[in-house]
């Protein structure tokens, strides 16, 4: 079970995307591919092609068509300790990500084209402003077409989970309601205000 990979799917599903995951596996390829999910939502008109490089949920109206790769805790030598330093966090990237490896994952899907808009759900990004823009620009030079970080996806399905909900045997929904009903969990906008 990879809890990221579920994540992911849960978060696309409630933002009104269809999520197709592929585990095609490449058998020589040095590095292990990206987990991939191909999403689609018909009521979105298409791709706006201004829309920025760093997304948030708000951006997903934006989007018709995408693949997503997952660049996970579990998938990469990530770990807490590049949370606190951006040099480390450039140099995991640097070493995780290169336009082969996007490639190679891309190639799971089941119809590989060329215009696909690819987003890199990433686990966190540099804080200062100087270092992501170096970092987005390693990105964009391998493919990518825009990134979103695993917080942004957690804070999004947090805010959306009700601890009254149904869960529907879903074990994402299941756990973030548990979370929330034991005062695990708060809003993160919330948060602000209690000092």
């Amino acid at each position: 079970m990879n809890v990221e990979h579920d994540l992911v799917r849960a978060y696309f599903e409630a933002n009104g995307f269809w999520v197709r995951s592929s585990k095609k596996t490449l058998a020589n390829y040095k590095k292990s591919v990206l987990p991939l999910f191909e999403i689609f939502n018909s009521s979105n008109t298409g791709t706006n092609s201004d829309i920025s490089f760093r997304l948030f949920t708000g951006d997903l109206t934006k989007i018709r068509t995408a693949c997503i790769c997952l660049l996970g805790w579990e998938d990469s030598a990530f770990s807490n300790e590049l949370l606190s330093s951006d040099a480390k966090l450039i140099k995991f990237f640097r070493k995780e990500v290169d336009s082969q490896r996007i490639e190679a994952s891309c190639s799971q899907m089941l119809n590989p084209t060329k215009e696909n808009f690819l987003i890199l759900v990433v686990p966190a990004l540099p804080k200062a402003e100087s270092k992501s823009i170096e970092l987005f620009d390693s990105l964009k030079e391998s493919g990518v077409c825009g990134v979103i970080t695993l917080s942004s996806i957690l804070e999004n399905l947090l805010r959306n989970t009700s601890a009254n909900i149904e869960t529907n045997d879903n074990s994402v929904y299941h756990l973030l309601k548990l979370l929330k009903a034991y005062g695990l969990a708060t809003e993160p906008q919330l948060d602000i205000f209690v000092k």
